[in-house]
């Protein structure tokens, strides 16, 4: 590292008013033009920007500064997206009742209102009304617009300064000369304030939507913790290694291993599983999942920074931060074309006016301005830039509460194409813990067996000890002479009674109670199916999509699972290097791949698969290879973005399609001169309303 690099610093701020890409690109271009500022990253979807400076040259305070010289509202507390919708909305709301109010002085004129009686009042009720809107309401716009314009930058804050004042001066100007046609554009520049400020508060509702899902997984974490001691610190003060006591009730801070004590826990907010899950000595804990009515002793083994939920906090963050190719070139169309584009056909067409005039010896100059400020209106960008955002927001946010965060912004467009679906077995299509599915003895088996099992941390052992306790066994503690056999199974003494619980010789699924010599009952234990899974897999086979699992488990274990899944194509007793062969197979014959594992031993054939989906599971999900992560490890979250895939695929090019047909439409009539005022206003409420709707439309149709 240079010495350079090691004077930078990075620094994350919550800015408001962003409605748009052109927001987020006027805010790029404008930081990186300070000197000291290195990188910027602006993130439309959570208003966030990430700045990386160097603080010998520019202080955190300047940064804020240019931010806020530009139009925006700056704050380093998240919090900031609530108070940001409340003035959004509240801005927007007064807005639109000046304009409203306008519109209706326009088209009834006194009929509405008696305390109007003449033309004078009319008018400078009129001008009260615009000038409110556009000078007070709409203010730190205009700035923004004025500072752009000094360094250089093209936004929609030009173009709707310019439209803006523009259509302000000429409503003025048509005052002064009783031309009513001309008073009409005091309208037209109020209802611009309107939209641009509606643009912010369908933006901040948004960004506020996105926010508040992802504040519930960091509200999932307790703000202390209980040191063994009996003083209580912040989670972020933990180190490794402390020993924290957890009530019942209560979350577990941090990642951790029970050093004593016994309880239920629930892992369902982090991991999606359902059940409570026994944890006693040895066993692990994530940090996050809620205590059972026991007492808990937990050896914290990760710090704050490093533990589960930072680590999915950190793949949330960091999944902001990417822009899918499709977007990426949207916004360098908009930000290098549009707005320029848009000034030089205004410009154009009142120049063409104004020289058909003399052409044909008339004074056409004021109908070009007239035209010209048309164009200007109706090519107001808020719609189109609005227009990807507004979808990805929609996405993101609806993703995140059902547990799914995509890594690979590229998952979209990828994922379309895809028409095989390839599962790891353990762990993905199973839970991948083991679980009693049947029991053949008496009670007093049952007892033994969990009693001497109660000793033991193995899978099989807790396996056999939840299923007793389940059914109300109590476990008896008096448990003497106790030995584990490492792949045999266990054994103690209970009372006169020497207890034997080993495998069955020819099975590894059948677990047998032995009480003094005698075989006296059977365990069949097995890993079994996720909830629903057969429902959700026949669903996949109705989008004509084939099927397939690769395993590294024997064949009976894998042939006995697909048959019941229904899946004919499976491969058993593979190792990774196996699983990646038949991947390469696969895709030399045309198959496009989606691979869903757990990302343990099959990262090789995840990162070969052109859509890889790992569970959750409490892995180091924060070094794999793949796309999308299903925290929630449920597979019917992935069901519903793989059933819609070709409509996400779509989604953005056709909210973009949808914005520019409003301008495909008004642009042309306007420069032609047979676009109305009315028709203008017209197009323009209906092309970013339209947009915003779609948006909402479009999630809401896709089920996940």
């Amino acid at each position: 590292m240079t010495k350079e690099q090691n004077h930078r610093k990075i620094e994350r701020f919550y800015v408001g008013g962003m409605a748009c890409a052109f927001c987020a690109s006027t805010i790029e271009k404008g930081l990186k033009k300070v000197n000291g500022v290195k990188e910027v990253k602006v993130v439309l979807e959570s208003s966030e920007v990430f700045v990386k400076y160097d603080p010998s040259l520019v202080s955190t305070e300047a940064i804020k500064k240019e931010v806020e010289k530009l139009g925006y509202y700056v704050s380093d507390k998240s919090q900031y997206s609530n108070e940001l919708l409340k003035d959004s909305r509240k801005r927007s709301i007064i807005s639109w009742s000046l304009t409203t109010f306008l519109g209706l002085l326009f088209f009834f004129e006194f009929k509405l209102f008696p305390i109007i009686t003449n033309f004078n009042e009319f008018y400078i009720f009129s001008i009260l009304l615009t000038s409110l809107n556009l000078f007070y309401i709409a203010l730190p716009i205009y700035k923004g617009a004025l500072y752009a314009i000094r360094k250089g930058i093209l936004n929609e804050h030009v173009l709707y300064g310019v439209a803006g004042i523009s259509s302000y001066v000429l409503g003025i100007i048509g005052i002064l000369n009783f031309n009513v046609n001309l008073v009409g554009f005091l309208f037209i520049s109020s209802l611009l304030t309107s939209l641009h400020l509606s643009a912010g508060w369908m933006g901040a509702v948004l960004n506020n939507k996105v926010e508040k899902a992802f504040h519930k997984i960091i509200e999932l974490r307790p703000p202390y913790a209980h040191l063994i001691n009996g003083v209580d610190v912040p989670i972020t003060k933990l180190k490794k290694g402390d020993v924290v006591i957890v009530k019942p009730g209560e979350k577990i801070p941090l990642d951790g291993i029970v050093i004593d004590g016994e309880s239920e826990v629930s892992e369902a907010i982090i991991t999606g599983e359902s059940e409570l899950i026994l944890k006693r000595k040895g066993d692990m804990v994530i940090g996050g999942s809620t205590n059972g009515s026991g007492y808990l002793k937990v050896r914290i083994t990760e710090d704050y920074d490093n533990s589960y939920l930072s680590r999915i906090i950190g793949l949330v963050n960091n999944s902001k931060q990417k822009k899918s190719a499709t977007l990426t070139f949207f916004d360098k169309v908009i930000d290098m074309i549009w707005v320029p584009l848009a000034l030089a056909i205004s410009i154009f067409t009142v120049i063409s006016w104004g020289i058909y005039g003399i052409l044909i010896g008339e004074n056409l100059w004021l109908y070009g301005i007239i035209n010209g400020l048309l164009v200007s209106a109706i090519a107001y960008p808020c719609a189109i830039g609005f227009s990807s955002p507004s979808v990805a927001l929609s996405l993101y946010e609806k993703m995140l509460r059902k547990g799914m965060i995509i890594k690979n912004s590229n998952v979209y467009e990828k994922i379309k194409d895809i028409n095989i679906v390839i599962f790891d077995k353990t762990g993905t299509l199973t839970y991948g813990i083991p679980i009693v599915t049947r029991f053949i003895g008496d009670s007093i088996s049952l007892i033994y067996a969990a009693s001497v099992e109660a000793l033991s941390s193995h899978p099989i052992a807790k396996a056999i000890v939840r299923y007793a306790k389940e059914r109300g066994v109590k476990i008896i503690d008096e448990v003497r002479d106790f030995e584990e056999i490492p792949g045999v199974g266990v054994r103690g003494r209970i009372g006169d009674n020497f207890i034997e619980v080993k495998k069955a010789r020819n099975s590894n699924s059948d677990i047998i109670v032995y009480i003094n010599g005698k075989p006296k009952a059977t365990f069949n234990i097995s890993d079994v199916p996720r909830a629903n899974l057969k429902d959700h897999l026949k669903e996949l086979k109705n989008e004509v999509l084939e099927l397939v699992i690769l395993s590294g488990d024997r064949e009976d274990k894998v042939k006995e699972l697909a048959k019941d899944l229904d899946i004919q194509e499976y491969y058993s007793s593979l190792s990774p290097e196996d699983k990646v062969k038949i991947i390469e197979n696969f895709k030399q014959n045309g198959k496009k791949c989606l691979m869903i594992g757990d990302g343990v031993n099959d990262a090789g054939a995840l990162a070969l698969a052109d859509v890889s989906v790992v569970m959750g599971n409490g892995v180091d999900i924060s070094k794999n290879v793949a796309d999308i992560i299903l925290v929630s490890n449920d597979i019917g979250t992935l069901l519903g973005l793989i059933i819609n895939r070709k409509r996400l695929s779509y989604a953005i090019p056709s909210n973009i399609i949808l914005a520019l047909t409003y301008n495909g439409i008004g642009i042309p009539l306007a420069v032609i001169g047979i676009l109305s005022m009315n028709l203008a206003m017209i197009i323009m409420i209906l092309s970013l309303f339209s947009v915003f709707i779609n948006s909402r439309i479009f999630t809401k149709i896709i089920r996940f």
